[in-house]
């Protein structure tokens, strides 16, 4: 440790390290809140240097924090600073400690490492420094003469860690499939009981894992579940709890509130029982200008909503904003006996008899001008018959099955060589079937009518809860080595639901622009067009 150890243990420079130490002051340097909010320096927005001084938001996540640990936040409320100034501070006090942070980019990694981690410990009393001394850094890691060391990357392979900072895992999850599997099997394993863990991020849709984790977290909240130390606790903050998310009072007047938004808050304030200052509803207002589509993503008032909207790259995005804007997900969508039920089908891959690889099922009733989407349900692995069982189980009035275009396609082996899933479907007993042929351009005729089908569909929140997330997450496909989207489906669990709506929304009222459907008759083996 070097030479002039006080009998504290704290080694330093004479000129600079206090002749004695009380006992108060001993106490205060072995409490690392004490250490956090009186030793360490920052650079603030400017890039300038200054004392950092936790806010409420940071003392909130101290109070609480738990071993393993899930952050759900609003930008910028300073939650990935305060994991990574108290990963630095447990290296500089403690022998031995393996400390990783993870960025989601490598330009934020080079960030962490440079402007929070090193910025920090060089600012430190140098009688601290002097006690615990950098012996190695390589521009990515730090290693203290202690034996304890900070790696920051975007990738953290082949070793093992007692604190682990992921930051930004929701859009780790969304971008680099490959990445988010490394870090599920590699890197969250390496962190035992009674170690730490700290998983913070913005919301980036109802997918991946950092949703996965935040669902099961929230569900265990919810319920009150007792944590074990390899359960998650879970954290959310909304942008109204900053009080730095503020208009200036001179400039308060000059906003005006649209009639939706003044909807949203007083929904949210009686929701939450909060009340929001007239400072906070400008501020909130001028923000959603420049942010757009991407407010309550960014800047969420409840997990909930913070989830519901993720945009970039999403379909259906704007269409299932407005969806929710206009109300038409409703928590009970009454069935109407003597109205016709209409089954909108995706098939899977290999459906026969005995087994599909996935398949999925819109139910839904013509009221008026309202497409009402009464029930959803997706499955795999089981035959034809169980969707048959399954459709007969609820009692509607069944009217039109619609399906895609493969349901037509002869089976070439096997025992059903020679018979479509139609035909299957048929001597199962469903009649009144239509088959909806494959158009020529999936983005502008298929898609393009689902979109215009969407614009009067009311959907029942229940029984259509996995359905509105599949709608949800429809997305693009992610070009890597142009980092960005293409205008193209990605085949996914989602994309089974889009495209059994797409089925319905061009069979049931096809634009001119798709091709005629076919229906078949009552006898078997002859159609008519319709």
């Amino acid at each position: 440790m070097g030479e002039g150890k006080s009998a504290s243990g704290i080694v330093g420079d004479p000129a600079d390290f206090p002749a004695t130490i009380s006992k108060e002051a001993l106490k205060n340097y072995a409490s690392a809140l004490w250490r956090l909010r009186n030793l360490y320096y920052i650079r603030d927005e400017a890039g300038e240097r200054v004392k950092f001084v936790p806010n409420w938001v940071q003392e909130d996540f101290l109070a609480g924090m738990w071993y393993f640990n899930l952050i759900l936040k609003a930008r910028q409320l300073g939650i990935s600073t305060i994991i990574d100034l108290f990963l630095l501070d447990v290296c500089v006090w403690n022998p031995n400690v393996a400390a990783a942070i993870i960025a989601d980019t490598s330009e934020k990694a080079k960030e962490i490492f440079e402007n929070i981690v090193k910025f920090a410990y060089e600012n430190l009393p140098y009688w601290i420094r002097h006690g615990v001394v950098v012996e190695e850094d390589n521009r990515s890691s730090i290693t203290f003469d202690n034996g304890s060391s900070i790696t920051v990357g975007v990738s953290i392979r082949g070793l093992t860690f007692q604190y682990l900072h992921i930051s930004e895992l929701g859009k780790i999850a969304r971008f680099s499939p490959e990445k988010t599997q490394e870090i599920r099997t590699g890197a969250i394993n390496t962190v035992h009981v009674g170690q730490f863990m700290f998983i913070e991020s913005t919301a980036q849709g109802m997918e991946g894992l950092f949703y996965e984790l935040c669902d099961a977290a929230m569900k265990a909240m919810a319920e009150k579940r007792q944590l074990t130390p390899l359960a998650f606790k879970f954290f959310f903050y909304a942008w109204y709890l900053d009080m730095r998310y503020v208009l200036e009072e001179q400039y308060v007047e000059r906003v005006r509130i649209p009639p939706d938004t003044a909807k949203y808050f007083n929904k949210m304030e009686k929701e939450l029982e909060i009340e929001l200052e007239p400072a906070q509803r400008a501020w909130y207002v001028e923000k959603e200008k420049i942010q757009g589509d991407d407010m309550k993503q960014e800047y969420p008032s409840t997990p909930q909503e913070a989830f519901e909207v993720s945009l970039e790259g999403k379909i259906f995005s704007r269409e299932m904003v407005k969806v929710r804007t206009e109300g038409r997900i409703l928590e009970r969508l009454p069935v109407i006996p003597t109205i016709p039920v209409n089954v909108f089908f995706d098939l899977g891959g290999a459906s026969t008899r005995a087994g599909a690889d996935f398949m999925a099922l819109w139910f839904h009733q013509r009221v008026g001008p309202e497409n009402r989407l009464l029930r959803y349900y997706e499955n795999s692995g089981y035959g034809l018959d169980h969707y048959v069982t399954y459709i007969r189980s609820h009692g509607y009035l069944i009217g039109t099955f619609y399906l895609p275009h493969d349901a037509a396609h002869k089976r070439l082996v096997g025992k059903d060589a020679g018979q479509s899933v139609e035909d299957i479907l048929y001597d199962m007993g469903l009649r009144n079937m239509i088959v909806v042929e494959l158009v020529e351009n999936k983005w502008h005729d298929g898609i393009g009518s689902t979109r215009a089908f969407l614009a009067s569909c009311i959907f029942d929140k229940g029984n259509c809860e996995i359905g509105i997330k599949r709608l949800d997450t429809y997305k693009k496909t992610w070009n890597d080595q142009l980092a960005c989207w293409r205008d193209e489906p990605a085949h996914d669990d989602a994309s089974h639901g889009a495209d059994a709506l797409e089925t319905g929304a061009r069979g049931y009222n096809p634009p001119a622009t798709t091709a005629t459907p076919r229906k078949r008759s009552g006898r078997r083996g002859s159609y008519k067009t319709v």
